[in-house]
């Protein structure tokens, strides 16, 4: 597969962040991306007719916050609905989505103190983290009351100790065809492990396109590695190759 990948006409490699480039902590923003992953990403951007992009459901402040590479690696955030090269707004229908979710979001942590709201720009989303760590009862019930709001004709993801709302119909797939078509890739590597992630792996054509999937769990990705060091192992090993390739 590496092989493949390497001599692609023009090669794409997305990586989700939390859970793929870094681990999780505590603090969303006290994570610790490995470096060699973002090394081998930002040597894979130099190469020539090869693209390389991180795709995140934080959105594109905050990534930009925990993830130190910049251009020539491209950002995707907020699940798809943020790109790095343009502008996004918000409707006034999808703003009263978003204010309407929010303020039922913050019933459910006036009844489950640790419960934790984040505010995004196409997003409200309910973090269980923290609460899971010290009460895993509370996160529970709280976890089955956000995912039984009403998505009102939006789309709604239930995650790791996640459960967002969100006002577009942007997802990690519809990023990935839109930066295929941008590219004019003839391959695309993504590698995710969460729920949302499953989007991004539905839009790719294995082969030539791979998926990897980080960790256990149901999958489409054709290829599954255990951790967030394999991940490295993985992205080194393809950069390695396609320099190699491109010289």
């Amino acid at each position: 597969m590496i092989d493949a990948l390497a001599s692609a006409e023009h090669l794409a490699v997305v990586s989700d962040f939390d859970g793929t480039l870094a681990g999780f902590a505590r603090n969303a923003y006290e994570v610790s991306p490995e470096q060699r992953s973002l090394d081998a990403l930002a040597a894979l951007a130099q190469l020539p007719n090869t693209t390389a992009a991180v795709l995140s459901g934080r959105h594109l402040e905050g990534l930009k916050q925990v993830c130190p590479l910049r251009e020539p690696v491209l950002f995707g955030g907020s699940h798809g609905a943020e790109s790095s090269w343009e502008d996004s707004v918000l409707t006034p229908e999808m703003e009263a989505h978003l204010a309407k979710k929010e303020a039922e979001l913050k019933e459910i942590i006036a009844r489950h103190p640790g419960a934790e709201l984040e505010i995004k720009p196409f997003q409200r989303v309910l973090h269980l983290r923290a609460l899971e760590l010290q009460d895993p009862d509370a996160a529970a019930a709280a976890y089955a009351e956000g995912a039984a709001l009403s998505a009102d004709g939006f789309p709604k993801t239930e995650g790791k100790c996640v459960v967002e709302f969100s006002a577009t119909q942007a997802t990690k797939g519809t990023w990935i065809e839109a930066l295929r078509q941008r590219v004019g890739a003839t391959a695309v590597v993504f590698l995710g492990d969460d729920t949302t992630d499953e989007d991004g792996f539905a839009v790719l054509n294995q082969p030539p396109d791979l998926g990897v999937k980080v960790g256990e769990g149901d999958t489409q990705a054709a290829l599954r590695v255990p951790d967030i060091w394999a991940v490295s192992d993985f992205l080194e090993e393809l950069a390695a190759a396609r320099a190699q390739h491109s010289a």
